[in-house]
């Protein structure tokens, strides 16, 4: 099973779901469904899917509980407060999400290529994408979509000098 305080997910098609496990087959998370923190059996939290220990790493597993604990019926926000705000907080991490900075980029640089006449930026707004789909899931995309967006600018400028 788990040891008190890791921080666990459930994979969806979609997006990744973050508890932190409080021992006794129980768990903390910041629920979409109920719209706040709350503790749940391990079944409930895992919702018929398999849990695995997230690469998320709490600075002290005891503390990381006890700050859980405090944030007990504070409120589910998906852009400020979800599940991964949540466990990042409570692990002595940086409070973010990289999945909501994934779909923004995703979501940014897909615009910025469909709707661009200017062929650096499509160029970039491709690569910014494709540099967001193949950042990791638990780590902030924004380097590698920095990355992709220069490589795709640059190859626009290219594509652009070459007519």
């Amino acid at each position: 099973m788990f040891d008190y305080g890791d921080i666990i997910s459930v994979q969806y098609p979609s997006f990744t779901h973050y508890g932190i496990y409080t021992g006794d087959n129980q768990v903390i998370h910041n629920s979409k469904k109920l719209g706040r923190v709350w503790e749940t059996t391990f079944d409930e939290f895992s919702d018929n899917h398999r849990v695995i220990l997230s690469p998320i790493k709490p600075d002290d597993p005891r503390l990381a509980v006890e700050r859980a604990k405090r944030y007990l019926g504070q409120p589910y926000r998906l852009f400020s407060n979800n599940c991964e705000h949540f466990v990042r907080t409570v692990s002595g991490l940086v409070k973010e999400s990289p999945q909501i900075q994934k779909y923004s980029t995703l979501a940014l640089g897909g615009s910025a290529f469909l709707m661009a006449d200017n062929p650096m930026v499509k160029g970039a707004g491709a690569g910014a994408a494709i540099g967001a789909l193949l950042s990791s899931s638990e780590k902030s995309p924004i380097g590698s979509s920095l990355l992709g967006a220069l490589a795709g600018g640059f190859l626009g400028l290219v594509a652009r000098s070459a007519r």
